[in-house]
């Protein structure tokens, strides 16, 4: 009885419970395919059982519903509303380690919640569906919403917030709403005279603050920054060698494009086929730089044909990047492990950009073939020779005056060189150096402590005897890489490189008897390369000393190495060459132009005066001889002097040169690479596109032009949404879809994908329109949101993905710093022309810069500019790609050696450092402390005006006493040492009228407005 009463106890409790089952199966929603299932099945299954039919394991997929479902021999992995019966299941759920999937040595489980939402996925029927990015833009409407909104934008995220219990946030401040919108719009904050008119009247000032801001140049700045991330574009070619390349006109067509709001299908168009539209003009052509912003190289050793494929294997990643959000060099190798694009689709797509005549192997300081001589684009021609005579005029100060580089040897020269004139007449050659005949000096070498010219060091002495002092004796010394000479104890000189062999006159130094040649000799590549020294005397013209083995040679250098006299130590010097012999060649043919010359009248009359009042030719004839003593000085010179001639070359002719796509090489097959190989060849292809997203429209050839417009057809599925997509991580830091770069299976879940999809509908039926997109946005009540946030708000929506408040983040590296050069009054605002360079540590290039060359290469060293350019906009700052500025990579720029569509925000102690230390930084303080003190004579009102510079607001009460705090601590600081103030306030420092210790305690209060977090962050 009491076994009946309990089930008939339990059978009741069933019952009650039924409706609340009920009730929770109807709350819990329905498990979405694309949403829950396929993240976790292209993470976790994929790359075995995936798109991937080359490294399929057993032949078995679960990217397709055929596959999945298919019979296996009597059971299947999946089975529509059974999971009892599926193999998945059970494999997912098997104890056993051999038998459990994903297998444990991959390290790579599947979460607990992962396991239940493919179990309810297959309990409700595993319906599968097309991956949502791939899938045809349908126009959604826009849903109703409770909440007040202004379009159909805030209707989207109005109805998402609903379902969470989440609403709008207030809007936020008229003072935040101005400086947001001159932020995004312009990376510049508002000035006081455009905060004050804005607050007037916000209501009508706000859609008219959007539109002027929006035809400004600025505003096409700002846009044209965001796409040289993904155009990878570059001052330099990179890899090794990353000299110069001249690519700016292509920086200014991107400029003058978003001027003009160039539709973007037709933005896209003149970049991927510009050279084949129908009488192509010297713009459409310009624009097809956006393909060949890829890397090169001219290095010796390397294969062309390598870097041919290199370079189109970059396009293909930066075009299915840039327009489709694809990882299609995934399938260079083999066919993707997550998305439907096969080896053969991606060779296919190979062959666009397979027919232009590009072969690989770089130009040298400048442009590769193809390429065009142009005129600038933006700036008229005036200012563009203005902008190359006041670079020429940087590059000839560095010549004059390059302390800041080398420290203070040049002046140390000078002194000794007139010390020694003063002291004793010069010695002088009276003819040149006698290069010996057929049969004279036969055994001269290039010599080392080793045959192998291997080591750093080498200490060489050559002890001869002589009967009588000659009436003629001269020394030649051509070092690899440099060498200082003693003769009997007294040091003669030095040879700074092998390249400029040394003559001396031995003559006065000589004496009758024993006599010494000792030899320094350096590797300054500290052993990298191949290291050797060649010398030889010439007595009377008849009697030859030629380096040889029986030259002595320590790797040591015991005292008294360099005098006369027996010395232990030293052994027979090994042969690492003959005369002659590559790398080297025939040293005296290089001696017409490098034998010494003896001081002459006119560097003594330039050495006898101050720096400042010497002509551009005495500077030149101080810096060219002071080269020949100093090998660093020699580079500098090489560097310089190189630098300006090619930027005579533009200046004589009024152009520059730009990179461009041709189609010349179009009869040129494409096959396939196995692994991606550029030498293993296999099937051969023809132009095409991926299939599982169509094909081309049959009546035009498949060229790059077919391509483009394929690309901008309103029915592709991923043109538009990639676009609108990155232009709404423009305005609140991380688009619909957060990965950005990749809307394939391994990318994330639109967090709105209706409103992405309707968006991109819009964007398309305007005429791809970007101003109208972004003007959208901007009017949106999402947009004008404060970023404010409580804890509750926090902690169910941490990464603001819902919007129920605006995004605040940090500043682009190239918005902090123009915005402080701004608030400063400093900034430069001339639009366009070639890249400048702004002040950067001493020696950065140098750590990457390739000198082992005897010519020219361009951007091995790095010259500041030193008049108004330093302070043009960071978008113009010349980008090496193998050391970018380095304010820019602290603050998270990419290196732009291959496509960007996001970048990284982080904090870190470094920036701080840099926003307290870097020169213009520094400068921009000093800016804005002058700014203040000239706005009132009042201190209240000095603080409140830099505040307001800096954030557009007034400072709080207790913002204001912490600011006066900081002005009393610097002021104390200050006058407790006149001394102290005078060097913190620098020798350029001019009183007036205002006590230097208010000025300097000012400058680190200004400091510090620009350090504020606000300051740097887009609120």
């Amino acid at each position: 009885m009491r076994s009946m009463q309990y089930l008939i106890n339990q059978f009741l409790i069933l019952l009650l419970l039924l409706p609340a089952a009920a009730a929770f199966a109807e709350s819990t929603p329905r498990v979405d395919f694309n949403r829950d299932v396929r993240p976790i099945l292209s993470n976790k299954c994929f790359a075995c059982h995936g798109p991937d039919s080359q490294n399929r394991d057993a032949g078995f997929r679960l990217d397709t519903s055929e596959g999945a479902f298919q019979d296996l021999g009597g059971y299947a992995a999946i089975v529509p509303g059974d999971p009892d019966a599926s193999e998945l299941v059970l494999r997912i759920n098997n104890d056993d380690l051999d038998m459990r999937m994903p297998p444990p040595e991959h390290k790579n489980p599947l979460e607990a919640e992962e396991i239940d939402l493919l179990t309810r996925w297959i309990r409700e029927g595993a319906e599968y569906s097309g991956h949502w990015a791939f899938e045809p833009i349908r126009r959604p409407e826009p849903p109703s919403a409770t909440a007040k909104t202004d379009g159909s934008i805030d209707q989207f995220v109005a109805a998402r917030l609903a379902e969470e219990g989440l609403h709008f946030s207030p809007e936020a401040t008229s003072e935040t709403l101005v400086r947001r919108l001159y932020l995004d719009l312009t990376n510049l904050p508002p000035t006081l005279a455009e905060v004050e008119a804005f607050l007037q009247n916000p209501d009508t000032q706000y859609e008219a603050t959007i539109d002027r801001l929006m035809d400004s140049p600025q505003f096409a700045e700002r846009l044209a920054m965001d796409w040289l991330d993904v155009a990878r574009f570059a001052d330099t070619n990179g890899y090794s060698i990353d000299d110069h390349r001249d690519m700016w006109v292509w920086r200014d067509w991107v400029i003058k494009a978003f001027q003009n709001n160039m539709p973007y299908d037709e933005f896209l168009r003149q970049q991927l086929a510009g050279d084949l539209m129908e009488n192509a003009t010297e713009d459409q052509l310009i624009a097809t730089g956006f393909l060949r912003n890829s890397m090169n190289t001219h290095e010796g050793g390397t294969i062309a044909e390598e870097y041919r494929v290199a370079s189109i294997v970059d396009k293909i990643d930066t075009v299915s990047t840039a327009f489709m959000g694809l990882t299609m060099r995934c399938a260079q190798c083999h066919d993707h492990k997550y998305d439907p694009i096969s080896q053969k689709d991606y060779y296919r797509f190979f062959a666009f950009f397979n027919t232009s005549t590009e072969t690989g192997s770089g130009g040298k300081n400048g442009n590769t073939k193809p390429m065009i001589s142009v005129k600038p684009i933006l700036p008229d021609e005036t200012q563009y020779r203005a902008s190359l005579e006041e670079r020429i005029a940087a590059l000839q100060h560095v010549k004059a005056y390059p302390e800041k580089l080398l420290g203070n040897v040049r002046l140390d020269w000078e002194k000794e060189t007139l010390a020694k004139f003063n002291k004793q007449p010069p010695i002088e050659m009276t003819r040149p150096f006698r290069s010996p005949g057929q049969d004279e000096a036969d055994e001269l070498s290039w010599i080392w402590s080793n045959s192998q010219g291997a080591g750093e060091f080498a200490w060489f002495r050559k002890t001869f005897n002589l009967d009588e002092v000659p009436s003629k004796a001269d020394l030649m010394v051509s070092c690899d890489n440099e060498a200082e000479i003693w003769v009997n104890g007294k040091l003669i000189g030095k040879n700074p490189d092998w390249r400029t062999p040394t003559v001396f006159n031995l003559q006065p130094l000589l004496v009758t008897g024993e006599n010494l040649i000792a030899v320094a000799a350096k590797d300054w590549t500290e052993g990298g390369g191949k290291a050797a020294l060649l010398s030889l005397a010439a007595i009377n013209d008849n009697k030859f000393i030629a380096t040889d083995s029986t030259w002595l040679v320590s790797s040591a250098a015991p005292e008294g190495w360099n005098l006369p006299g027996e010395i232990e130590g030293f052994l027979p010097a090994s042969v690492v060459a003959a005369h002659g012999s590559p790398p080297w060649g025939d040293v005296f043919a290089k001696l017409d132009s490098t034998q010494d010359q003896p001081i002459t009248p006119a560097l003594i009359v330039a050495l006898r005066k101050p720096d400042l009042e010497r002509s551009q030719v005495e500077q030149d004839l101080v810096a060219s001889e002071f080269a020949k003593v100093n090998v660093d000085m020699q580079k500098l010179l090489n560097t310089i002097d190189g630098e300006i001639e090619l930027l005579r070359q533009s200046l004589a002719s009024g152009k520059t040169s730009v990179m461009v796509m041709d189609s010349a090489a179009a009869d040129r097959v494409t096959p396939i690479l196995e692994r991606g190989q550029y030498d293993q060849h296999g099937e051969v292809v023809r132009a095409g596109v991926p299939e599982f997203l169509g094909s081309l429209n049959e009546s035009m050839p498949a060229d790059r032009l077919a391509l483009a417009n394929w690309l901008t057809d309103p029915a592709h599925p991923l043109t538009a949404r990639v676009t609108v997509n990155r232009y709404w991580q423009l305005l609140f830091g991380t688009g619909i879809v957060k990965t950005t770069e990749d809307f394939g299976s391994q990318g994330e879940w639109p967090s709105h994908p209706e409103l992405l999809d309707w968006l991109a509908a819009e964007f398309v039926e305007s005429g791809w329109d970007v101003r109208a997109l972004l003007k959208q946005m901007l009017l949106s009540r999402t947009y004008r949101q404060t970023s404010n946030v409580d804890e509750h708000l926090l902690e169910v929506d941490p990464y603001n993905r819902l919007y129920a408040r605006a995004p605040r983040y940090r500043l682009s590296a190239e918005a902090i710093r123009d915005s402080s050069l701004a608030i400063a009054g400093l900034l430069n605002q001339e639009i366009g022309g070639p890249s400048v360079f702004p002040p950067q540590p001493v020696g950065l290039w140098k750590e990457v810069s390739h000198f082992g060359y005897g010519g020219f290469f361009s951007a091995q060293h790095y010259f500041a500019d030193t008049g108004q350019s330093k302070y043009r906009r960071s978008l113009y700052t010349f980008w090496k790609r193998t050391s970018p500025p380095p304010v820019m990579t602290t603050f998270d720029a990419p290196n732009r050696e291959t496509c960007s569509v996001r970048r990284s925000l982080t904090n870190t102690p470094l920036q701080a450092l840099v926003l307290m230390n870097a020169p213009q930084f520094v400068e921009a303080s000093r800016g804005l402390a002058d700014r203040m003190i000239a706005a009132s004579n009042i201190l209240d009102e000095q603080l409140r005006y830099g505040f307001r510079m800096a954030t557009a607001r007034s400072p709080s009460t207790s913002e204001m006493m912490i600011l006066k705090s900081a002005f009393q601590q610097q002021s104390s600081y200050f006058e407790a040492s006149p001394e102290r103030t005078i060097d913190y306030l620098g020798a350029d420092y001019e009183a007036g009228g205002v006590e230097a210790t208010h000025v300097a305690a000012i400058r680190c209060v200004a400091s510090l407005i620009l350090n504020l977090d606000e300051t740097i962050t887009r609120e």
